[in-house]
C-alpha cells in the first residue's frame, strides 16, 4: 500500500523504461513507486491518496485505459497521465475524453512531463484538501452518531464531488433540506446561488423564473410532482446537457418508485434521479442521534441568549429517546429551545435548575416561570408580537394581557 509520502505511482511493463522515468522524477524531487504489473497497481492505492498515476497505455493483458477505468471506479478524481506511442495517439485522445488527466507521446519530453506532473499533483492536493474540509464540516455540523447519519455524511460527501441530480425523500424535519444545502455548499456550484422552493399547484407556474435564478448554482425543488409533465420534461432536458446549467435537487415525501408508479412524475425524471436517491430516516428509527442533537440545539440556543447551558438529567434523555417525534429534528430543536428557557420538553413542568433557593408558593412559582418564558420568547423574536404569539401557541390578545400583568413592554426587546 502506498504511503502519503509517495506522490507518483509509475506503471509500465518494461523495467528499463521504469528505471529511466523513476530516475528523472526522483531527480526532480518526487517520491516514486514503480510497478511493472498493472494487475497489482490498483491494490496499492489507498483511499484519498494524495498522489497521481503515470501509466503506459500498451501493456500485455491490461491496457492503461482499462486500468484507468478500474482506478476511477474507486476514485473518479484520481489524476491519471497516460504515456503513448505515436500510433496510439487517437486512443489516448479518446482516453482523455473518458477521464484521463492528459497524455504524453513517446519519446517523452522531460520538461513537458514534469510540467504535467506538477499541475496534476497540485490539482490532486486541492481535491484531497476539499474532501478533508467537507468531511470535517459534515462531522461538526451534521449532528448524530447513528449508522444512518454516518452513511448520510459519506453519501453527501461523495455526491458533492459531482453535479448530478439528487433526490432526498422522507418525513418533514428529517434533514432533507439540510442535505440539499450541504450538497450546494460543498459542491462545484458553491459560489453560485442556492434557490429553494416548495412547489404547490399555485406557484408551479414560476418554474422558469426559478431556473433563471439558479443558473450557475443549485435549484432545490420540494414536491416536483406539482409540476406539469411538460415542465418535468424541461427539467430533464436541462439536466441532460453535457455542462449542466445548475444542480437539481428534488425533495419529497415519497420515493421515486412510488411517485412514478402513481404517474406523479414522468419516467424520464425517475431515471434522472434513480442512481442518487437518499431516504432520510425519521428520528424514531435512529434514536442514537437524539442526545447529541438535543445537546447541539441546547448549546446553540443558550449561546444566542447568552445563558449558561443547563445540565440535562439522564432520565429526561431516556424519555426523549423513547418518545416519538412526529416533526423529527425540527421538533427536537424546538424542545431544546424550550428547555433552555426553563421548560421541560416532555412534561408540563419547568427545568428544576430554575428553582434553586428558598421554597416559594406554587402560584408564585407558576407566575415566575410564565414571566420567564414570555421574556425569553420576546428576546428570541426581538419583540415581534405575532411571532411570539405563534411561538407560544396563544392568541395575541391573551399574550398582551399576560405582558401587561408582568409589566413587559415589547419595545424593550426590539433590536436585542
Amino acid at each position: 500500500m502506498l504511503s502519503n509520502n509517495c506522490s507518483i505511482l509509475l506503471i509500465d511493463d518494461d523495467a528499463d523504461v521504469l528505471d529511466a522515468y523513476t530516475q528523472l522524477l526522483e531527480q526532480a524531487g518526487y517520491h516514486v513507486s514503480a510497478c511493472n504489473n498493472p494487475f497489482d497497481a490498483r491494490e496499492q492505492v489507498p483511499k484519498d491518496w494524495p498522489g497521481i498515476v503515470l501509466s503506459d497505455v500498451c501493456m500485455p493483458g491490461c491496457s492503461g485505459i482499462d486500468l484507468m477505468t478500474l482506478f476511477h471506479q474507486d476514485d473518479d478524481l484520481l489524476p491519471i497521465l497516460l504515456i503513448t506511442g505515436h500510433g496510439d495517439v487517437p486512443m489516448a485522445v479518446e482516453a482523455v475524453k473518458k477521464g484521463a488527466w492528459d497524455f504524453l507521446q513517446k519519446p517523452i519530453d522531460p520538461g513537458k512531463l514534469l510540467t504535467l506532473v506538477d499541475a496534476a499533483l497540485r490539482q490532486r492536493q486541492s481535491v484531497i484538501a476539499r474532501r478533508q474540509y467537507c468531511q470535517q464540516k459534515l462531522q461538526v455540523e451534521l449532528i448524530g452518531r447513528s449508522q444512518w447519519t454516518v452513511r448520510y455524511r459519506q453519501r453527501l460527501q461523495q455526491l458533492a464531488e459531482t453535479d448530478i441530480a439528487v433526490w432526498l425523500y422522507g418525513e418533514p424535519g428529517t434533514g432533507r433540506m439540510t442535505g440539499a444545502r450541504y450538497l450546494h455548499q460543498l459542491g462545484r456550484h458553491a459560489e453560485g446561488p442556492f434557490i429553494a422552493c416548495e412547489l404547490t399547484p399555485a406557484n408551479a407556474h414560476t418554474l422558469n423564473e426559478l431556473i433563471a435564478q439558479a443558473q450557475g448554482g443549485t435549484l432545490a425543488l420540494s414536491h416536483p410532482e406539482h409540476l406539469t409533465h411538460e415542465q418535468l420534461h424541461q427539467l430533464v432536458q436541462l439536466q441532460s446537457h453535457e455542462k449542466r446549467p445548475f444542480r437539481l435537487i428534488g425533495i419529497g415525501s415519497a420515493s421515486l418508485v412510488e411517485l412514478a408508479a402513481s404517474s406523479q412524475i414522468v419516467a424520464e425524471l425517475y431515471y434522472c434521479f434513480a442512481m442518487t436517491q437518499i431516504g432520510c430516516q425519521p428520528l424514531s428509527k435512529r434514536p442514537d442521534d437524539i442526545e447529541p442533537l438535543f445537546h447541539h440545539y441546547l448549546q446553540k440556543t443558550c449561546q444566542r441568549l447568552n445563558h449558561p447551558v443547563p445540565e440535562v438529567d439522564a432520565g429526561l434523555l431516556k424519555g426523549m429517546m423513547r418518545r416519538v417525534w412526529p416533526n423529527n429534528v425540527r421538533e427536537l430543536a424546538n424542545a431544546a429551545e424550550l428547555f433552555a428557557v426553563g421548560v421541560l420538553p416532555l412534561a408540563e413542568t419547568v427545568n428544576p435548575l430554575m428553582h434553586i433557593g428558598e421554597p416559594t408558593p406554587l402560584d408564585q412559582r407558576v407566575e415566575d416561570v410564565e414571566r420567564q418564558i414570555i421574556t425569553e420568547a420576546l428576546n428570541i423574536h426581538q419583540g415581534r408580537i405575532n411571532e411570539v404569539a405563534e411561538y407560544l401557541l396563544i392568541p395575541r390578545k391573551k399574550l398582551y394581557l399576560r405582558m401587561k400583568k408582568y409589566g413587559l413592554n415589547k419595545e424593550h426587546y426590539k433590536g436585542v
